[in-house]
């Protein structure tokens, strides 16, 4: 335990953490990343732009979690040479780019974690705050994005489409799709074509049900009896 000039110091930090590093900083810039993406198709040089916003989206979300400061510059730093190599993984197709697909597929599903993890320190330790509910629908939206780049991964390693519906495979589609079906909404207008596609379709479709029914109710309902 430090002591003296050095300990006020790292304590100092710590608190100056806690005042900035806040989930209801990370929501809306999830949500923007999200909202970004839909103009991809329209506007190209926006996918180029939005996959650094997710990078910057994914660090925060370290961050504001609290991980330890090596495990955070880790993640970060391969956030960044995924960023970098997602253009060109595009064009020289297979491993390559299922490698950097699987990369990013790894990278987003430590995100959830990471908050999931804050968000049972902070309800153990501290009880329920507004922090501990945005941290969950945090978490929730990640989910959502790591299932569309699960969806991605299977479409390389099938070489096959993905949907059934012609031509639709595209990254703003398997987005799309992914939180349609994590919200168990289904307009129907985007189906899997196989058996892979469908079955992980089904898992997320329980996820996000059991999601919602346990973590998030919990959550909201501790946080109704706290206020």
């Amino acid at each position: 335990m430090p002591h003296g000039k050095g300990g006020k110091i790292l304590e100092r930090g710590r608190q100056a953490r806690r005042k900035f590093a806040k989930f209801s900083c990370l929501l809306p810039l999830i949500l923007l990343n999200l909202v970004v993406f839909g103009f991809g198709d329209s506007h190209p040089w926006l996918n180029a732009a939005n996959l650094w916003l997710a990078a910057a989206t994914l660090a925060l979300a370290m961050y504001v979690s609290d991980v330890g400061r090596r495990y955070f510059f880790t993640v970060a730093s391969l956030a960044v040479i995924a960023t970098a190599a997602w253009r060109p993984s595009r064009i020289f197709h297979g491993w390559y780019e299922f490698l950097v697909v699987a990369s990013f597929n790894l990278l987003t599903a430590l995100a959830p974690v990471a908050i999931l993890r804050k968000v049972r320190r902070e309800f153990s330790e501290e009880g329920v705050g507004s922090e501990a509910v945005l941290g969950a629908l945090c978490a929730y939206l990640y989910i959502g994005s790591w299932f569309a780049v699960i969806y991605r991964s299977v479409q390389i390693l099938s070489k096959a489409p993905f949907f059934a519906q012609p031509e639709a495979d595209s990254f703003l589609n398997y987005l799309y799709f992914s939180f349609v079906t994590l919200t168990s909404t289904g307009f129907g207008d985007l189906s899997p074509a196989y058996g892979p596609g469908r079955m992980l379709a089904a898992i997320e479709a329980v996820v996000g049900q059991l999601y919602l029914v346990s973590v998030v109710a919990i959550v909201v309902s501790a946080y109704r009896k706290r206020g």
